[in-house]
């Protein structure tokens, strides 16, 4: 029997100079759209949240944890869905054409980037239909595949009253300033890799931790890589040397690294291979190097590209991928 299965993802930031509003709404408004138009039941749809404690709390770990379980035990013909909104960053690579990893911010800032997202799609197996919506900025690229994105000219009511708008976009500079808060001490964005090794450990994006198991040629345990992360991120700091550039050099297994099985050279981590086309597609209202946007009409917050989905598929309940994104785009 086929099987649908859903996490949605909002994060509100409560209490935090990142603070949204309209994050945990769209949550809801997801839910709706997929157990009354898609046929998802409520028990397959997993929601964290992180403005209830009686839900979990969409930390880094638990995303990843979440998604990689869903992905994992998906089977041929299974349809699973991931639905994120908050925040999107690009957090400075050595080792992309620009320059910048695109990354997800949970609600604690243990930044998911987009290499870990292809990573944990890549074990769906073949024939698992995967569709992935980001509600944030620099969304675009997040898999690396067949993407469909709100891009042209967006049609406008000349009439319509405009609604508020709060940027969905977090400049790496303030996830240093959270970070800097959160650690007790100033985090400089050529260092954020090194401080969210330090901070979560083997929690971190493997692409964070693996450059410092390449340094010690064996597994470490949680304690020993913040020991050491935060000893390479002094000397970093101190030389005026991104970790990046430094050690250039990461390696391990999936979520969570793994160190060679000998001392020596420190050897770069293989980025994951694109996902393949006929594994899922991903929606998303901007290009990686566009913004998004937290909206407020009518005294409640949401997220415009998911506001306008449901909007779109209250219309057309049967739209495929490229019409919904296309009417999307007709109400933004």
């Amino acid at each position: 029997m086929v099987a649908k299965k859903a996490m949605l993802v909002g994060n509100n930031y409560p209490g935090q100079q990142a603070e949204l509003k309209g994050c945990v709404n769209d949550v809801f408004i997801m839910k709706d759209i997929l157990m009354k138009i898609k046929g998802f039941q409520e028990k397959d749809i997993k929601i964290l949240i992180d403005t209830d404690s009686s839900y979990m709390q969409p930390t880094g770990e638990n995303i990843r944890k979440e998604l990689s379980a869903m992905c994992a035990n998906a089977q041929p013909g299974d349809y699973i869905f991931m639905h994120f909104s908050g925040h999107g960053t690009q957090v400075p690579s050595a080792e992309e054409d620009d320059g910048k990893n695109e990354a997800i911010c949970p609600t604690d800032m243990n930044l998911i980037v987009d290499d870990d997202l292809r990573d944990i799609a890549n074990t769906c197996k073949k024939g698992v239909n995967f569709t992935l919506l980001t509600d944030c900025c620099h969304s675009g690229g997040m898999l690396d595949h067949k993407e469909v994105m709100i891009e042209g000219d967006k049609k406008k009511d000349p009439d319509a009253v405009p609604p508020e708008f709060a940027g969905r976009e977090l400049p790496i500079s303030s996830v240093c300033q959270i970070l800097s808060q959160q650690m007790g001490k100033t985090i400089e964005p050529r260092g954020v890799r090194g401080a969210l090794s330090e901070k979560y450990g083997a929690a971190a994006s493997k692409y964070a931790v693996g450059m410092i198991e390449n340094y010690s040629g064996q597994k470490m345990n949680n304690a020993q890589k913040k020991q050491i992360a935060g000893f390479l991120t002094m000397c970093f700091s101190k030389l005026g040397v991104d970790g990046d550039q430094a050690g250039g050099a990461q390696s391990g297994g999936a979520h969570g690294g793994g160190g060679s099985s000998g001392g020596g050279a420190p050897q770069k981590i293989a980025r994951p291979d694109s996902v393949a086309d006929d594994i899922g597609i991903l929606i998303t209202g901007c290009q990686s190097h566009e913004t998004s946007a937290d909206v407020r009409a009518g005294g409640t917050a949401y997220g415009a590209l998911t506001k306008n989905i449901e909007k779109s598929l209250s219309q057309n309940p049967n739209a495929n991928y490229y019409e919904l994104v296309h009417m999307a785009r007709d109400g933004l």
